[in-house]
């Protein structure tokens, strides 16, 4: 129970900035057993034209934007543990089921991702299920979705995902300063480069990627957007040409964690 004693669970105001890497430590010793990790779902949903999802359980930032379920503040009380192959299985069939949504019916599902969480927490899990979509003959990419934290603190996780053809890694990018880091994150400023060291490791292996923002004008200022501009450019002038800019979307946990925040009213 120490750990739970120590866990972030929202910014609030007046919270204590920490390391995200030591949280992705602790959400790992409670979302993790060996080769399993925790999930809640598994379906396909209508995002890149139709992708099967595993929706995991466990994050180490704790943005007050984000839409996930309260099993990323809570991750003891959430979930089910599967293993590497297990997922796998559940995301085949969800993909040979395909995808209903409104009045359009995609069938022969061919991209698959883990969601609802940061994905690199695990590194067995997620190379072993790697392995597997690399054989698949059902999938044909798989779209990481990640902070980046960990991959940019250290080099070896690149490396490793480099020997994957199959996968795209998508890097968000939660501040341009260290300031807008903590005020979004709950992470110590310090290491909101992390992200942007994590795409510079993966283009020094090869690895297809690209990078996301959360640029809303609402929660980010016109400098700060222009500072993320300036260090993708940096890195490679293809980052700063395709990012991916988002806009807050009010769904009901992201509503409920800006109220915790106390960005929000009602």
């Amino acid at each position: 129970m120490r750990i739970m004693k120590n866990y972030p669970r929202y910014i609030v105001p007046g919270f204590k900035p920490f390391n995200p890497i030591k949280v992705a430590e602790m959400t790992e010793k409670i979302v993790v057993k060996n080769d399993m990790r925790k999930y809640t779902a598994f379906y396909c949903v209508p995002v890149y034209r139709g992708i099967a999802t595993g929706y995991a359980v466990g994050c180490c930032l704790r943005c007050f934007y984000c839409w996930s379920s309260p099993s990323r503040d809570f991750p003891e009380k959430y979930g089910k543990f599967y293993s590497s192959r297990e997922v796998y299985e559940k995301l085949v069939v969800e993909a040979k089921n395909g995808l209903r949504w409104r009045n359009i019916y995609i069938k022969d599902i061919w991209k698959a991702r883990i969601s609802g969480c940061e994905p690199t927490i695990g590194r067995k899990h997620l190379l072993k299920l790697l392995d597997l979509i690399e054989s698949s003959t059902q999938f044909k990419l798989f779209i990481l979705e990640t902070n980046g934290i960990l991959i940019g603190y250290d080099k070896s996780y690149a490396r490793d995902l480099s020997k994957y053809s199959k996968i795209h890694v998508r890097v968000s990018i939660k501040a341009g300063t260290p300031e807008g880091f903590t005020w979004r994150t709950g992470g110590i400023g310090k290491f909101y480069e992390l992200p942007f060291k994590a795409l510079k490791f993966l283009l020094d292996m090869s690895v297809s990627c690209h990078a996301a923002a959360m640029t809303d004008r609402r929660i980010m200022s016109k400098d700060e957007r222009k500072i993320i501009l300036r260090k993708l450019e940096e890195i490679d002038r293809r980052l700063k040409e395709n990012l991916e800019e988002e806009v807050i979307d009010p769904y009901s946990m992201t509503l409920f964690r800006l109220r915790k925040a106390g960005l929000l009213n009602t």
